[in-house]
């Protein structure tokens, strides 16, 4: 019964919280970034270096993803990682959500293509 409410409320498999700047200290030391967001709005910014899976085809593209590295979940503003983040960690991935996304990621001034 544990695991099952466990399920239900996201506990179990562990995800942590990255501010943008320890998300851009992770990067340069070899993390990737995963931008869940839809292909327009990352016509509009993006984080350089990051891969794009969206979030309604990570379900479908989840192991194209290196298990080797820590991988950090974007999206404008930390909602979709965090569902993003949660499943590949169920998945056994060393996951981390960007709290506050793309927009927390532009007010600190970090690179953006």
């Amino acid at each position: 019964m544990i695991g099952w409410l466990r399920g239900l409320f996201g506990g179990g498999a562990k995800v942590g919280r990255l501010g943008p700047e320890e998300a851009h200290e992770k990067a340069k030391a070899g993390a990737l970034i995963l931008d869940v967001r839809t292909p327009l709005e990352r016509k509009e910014a993006k984080i350089p270096g990051s891969l794009s899976i969206p979030l309604d085809r990570l379900a479908e593209e989840w192991e194209k993803l290196p298990r080797d590295k820590e991988i950090i979940c974007q999206c404008r503003s930390g909602a979709r990682s965090a569902q993003a983040a949660h499943f590949l960690a169920q998945k056994g991935f060393h996951v981390y959500n960007l709290v506050g996304g793309l927009e927390a990621w532009k007010r600190q001034k970090l690179p953006v293509k």
